[in-house]
């Protein structure tokens, strides 16, 4: 898990701020026990420096007409329903950036190239990918790239929920899942020679992968309730 799910784990187990994810960050990064035993490659992304809080930032000022986290249904969040899909920007360099779907409760994933990590982008690729498969929320972070989310809402006819600023863990489904994409794409790849036929490769082999937390089904099977004879 990440610093941030660590965290929020504990608050919502202990109904208290246990110990805050900067902390946690600081004693990987800054304590000599921590440079020592090199213990950022135990982190999901393992990197060696940093990057600094506001790298992510929007310097444009808060979204606007966000809706947060708190009314989504509880059909998203128990897993107990098809069709609540969580959005992430997966970075590379400062040109190229990938979205990253999935399912919450299929863990079906979706792998988008995107021309640019813009919102007029990122609303393209979310309807497009979304419109033939069971729809009925999205919830994302507050990067500008989610600016047109009012679009997907109307587009989409579902609501587009946003975590709380800094609450990246409230989507631990697809950060858990970009962990895995990083796998076969790491941060330095270069994404002018990868094509959308390699990310659906890519999310192919997810997709096909039979998951613990599925009973041993896979993201494919559970989402388009395909039959299978499973013995113990």
């Amino acid at each position: 898990m990440s610093p941030e799910q660590i965290s929020g784990r504990l608050r919502a187990e202990q109904g208290t701020t246990v110990i805050n994810h900067e902390t946690i960050y600081r004693f990987v990064y800054e304590s000599p026990l921590g440079r020592q035993e090199k213990l950022y490659q135990y982190l999901r992304r393992g990197k060696k420096k940093r990057t600094q809080p506001q790298g992510r930032r929007s310097h444009v000022g808060p979204i606007a007409g966000r809706l947060f986290i708190d009314p989504r249904p509880p059909a998203a969040t128990q897993r107990s329903e098809i069709g609540h899909w969580e959005s992430d920007s997966l970075l590379f360099g400062h040109d190229h950036a990938l979205n990253v779907l999935v399912d919450r409760l299929s863990r079906f994933t979706l792998v988008t190239r995107l021309r640019s990590k813009t919102a007029q982008d990122t609303c393209h690729a979310l309807v497009a990918r979304l419109a033939q498969l069971p729809h009925s929320s999205i919830t994302a972070d507050n990067g500008s790239e989610n600016a047109d989310h009012v679009m997907v809402s109307q587009t989409l006819a579902i609501p587009f929920f946003f975590c709380h600023p800094y609450h990246s863990w409230e989507k631990g489904t697809v950060e858990n899942t970009n962990g895995l994409i990083r796998r076969y794409l790491p941060r330095d790849t270069d994404l002018d020679r990868i094509d959308q036929d390699d990310l659906d490769a890519i999310a192919s082999e997810l997709n096909h992968r039979p998951r613990k937390c599925l009973g041993f089904r896979t993201p494919y099977e559970v989402l388009f309730n395909v039959s299978v004879a499973l013995s113990c």
